[in-house]
């Protein structure tokens, strides 16, 4: 009985624990353009901007379907702006809700890619990221709240849909609307106007894919 104890203590202590962290890499491949997406489509073209984001726990919510935009979410959606939601996360991060925050530079004309590379900890097992369409009112594309652990191992490779959402922050109809600022403002939801719609429902406009790199 003692052999036994002693062996499965010998064991745990040679096991290799499992990992705390994870490095990832996250590629957003956006498709959106005049062929996949011809309705209104400027005469100039569109663009991304900067991808703003931030791994975190359960704690915080960047964006979610039915909930309301925050000013940092709303500048972006808007007119890609970051410096509030930079501030906003400053403060999660303080608060012990964000672990990394993750910034990218954007796509000057579409389609094309963005890319990064970020470390994700148990602490804050949770990524989201954003950024907008240009131009448009307030529509932008991403994914909030993404499990990167799931029974207790990190994820190797997992590929995201990227939809078009409305921050419900700007009234705007069109991608070339003028400034419409939408009183009171409504909650998130997934864009279903024509501009994104094709034979088969809603159209994406690109996929994240997030790799682990770090094994």
């Amino acid at each position: 009985m003692r052999f036994a104890i002693a062996l499965a203590l010998c064991l745990a202590l040679i096991a290799p624990a499992a990992a705390e962290e994870a490095r990832y890499r996250l590629e957003l491949q956006i498709s959106w353009s005049k062929a996949t997406h011809p309705h209104d489509w400027p005469e100039a073209g569109g663009h991304m901007s900067g991808l703003v984001g931030a791994t975190h726990n359960s704690r915080y919510v960047m964006f979610a379907d039915g909930r309301t935009a925050s000013s940092g979410l709303k500048l972006v959606a808007e007119n890609g702006r970051a410096g509030i939601m930079m501030a906003e996360f400053t403060e999660a991060k303080r608060r012990g809700r964000i672990g990394e925050i993750l910034q990218a530079g954007g796509i000057d004309k579409v389609p094309g890619a963005i890319r990064l590379e970020f470390t994700a900890k148990e602490s804050h097992p949770l990524v989201s990221f954003v950024t907008m369409l240009a131009p448009s009112p307030d529509w932008f594309t991403g994914a909030g709240s993404v499990p990167l652990r799931k029974e207790g191992e990190w994820v190797k490779r997992l590929r995201i849909p990227l939809w078009v959402w409305d921050a419900g922050t700007d009234s705007g109809s069109s991608y070339l609307s003028a400034n419409m600022e939408t009183q009171p403002a409504q909650s998130i939801r997934l864009l279903a106007t024509p501009h994104v719609l094709d034979g088969r429902g809603l159209a994406k406009v690109g996929s994240a894919l997030l790799t682990r790199i770090d094994k």
